[in-house]
């Protein structure tokens, strides 16, 4: 019962810890509450366990149909304008289509989704922020993507807090034949990146369209071959800590109408205020200082 978990709150006004401490806590106190709360206990297992999990009833199934739709129509815009990114090899038909967020309001309603949201704050705290935004087009007969784990540039040992977690939305049911996830379950505790041959320890993630999947990002991952016919559709949402360089500069293209219609945090996650890099030095001023004691906390 939820009466059972001890609470991690400040005792009160003689609490005479640093603020710092005190904060700390509460930010814990605020993650779980939101777990108890919508009813993740399962999932966190999940990601504690395996570094990856399956969470349903997001949003109703027309929301990720009109996500589909809407990728596959700003991928043919690139397509147009000759900036498609290719996602295997120059002769492949797979694509990337990227900038989602700043392209289309329906991807501000998804990365906002309270579900995915609160699982990727247990895993990468408040003061994560979104690195990008894309659609991932998997087509027939292209080659299986290599396993990877979410820490580009980092060496061995990774940090066992992660550097970057993913969201997957899953726009077509994700199986072996669909071009689907490959996973490497448990493989977040090894803290290395996948060896040669990693593919053969991987499963595919069984998903059904409707569904996201939440990864931590040091569990060895890659988008497996299609060999049906036809083209699977995900999306994905890469968060990484707020003093990693983001894939995307999402802070510069997304407007102030955006940040205005949207609760407060989605300000955060694009990268307002974020002292790195420094435009007027916040670093040394109180408007950047404020993320400091945040980022010390795996979970902060």
């Amino acid at each position: 019962m939820v009466d059972s978990i001890p609470s991690l709150e400040s005792p009160g006004p003689t609490d005479a810890r640093h603020p710092a401490a005190v904060a700390a806590h509460e930010r814990l106190d605020r993650i779980r509450d939101d777990i108890l709360r919508l009813g993740l206990e399962r999932h966190v297992l999940d990601l504690e366990l395996y570094g990856y999990t399956v969470l349903g009833d997001i949003k109703p199934l027309s929301f990720f149909d009109d996500l589909r739709s809407t990728i596959l129509r700003l991928g043919e815009e690139d397509r147009i304008a000759g900036r498609r990114i290719p996602l295997a090899g120059q002769q492949g038909k797979s694509y990337l289509v990227t900038w989602l967020l700043a392209r289309d309001r329906i991807f501000e309603e998804a990365v906002m989704a309270e579900k995915p949201l609160s699982l990727i704050t247990y895993l990468m705290g408040e003061s994560c922020q979104i690195s990008s935004n894309h659609g991932h087009v998997r087509v027939e007969g292209d080659p299986p993507q290599g396993l990877h784990a979410d820490a580009p540039m980092v060496p061995g040992p990774i940090p066992e807090a992660p550097v970057a977690s993913n969201i997957m939305w899953v726009l077509d049911d994700f199986t072996l034949e669909s071009g689907g996830t490959l996973v490497v379950p448990g493989s977040h505790h090894t803290r290395t990146h996948p060896p040669s041959g990693a593919k053969k320890m991987a499963i595919p993630i069984q998903a059904k369209k409707g569904t996201v999947i939440i990864f931590n990002g040091n569990v060895w991952h890659g988008a497996g071959a299609r060999t049906v016919s036809g083209e699977r559709v995900g999306m994905t949402v890469y968060f990484n800590r707020m003093y990693v360089r983001p894939q995307e500069d999402l802070n510069s293209v997304i407007s102030d109408e955006a940040i205005a219609r949207n609760p407060p945090r989605f300000a955060h996650l694009v990268g307002r205020n974020n002292p790195y890099p420094a435009q007027n030095f916040e670093f040394f001023n109180p408007k950047g200082t404020v993320y400091f004691g945040k980022t010390q906390d795996p979970k902060g």
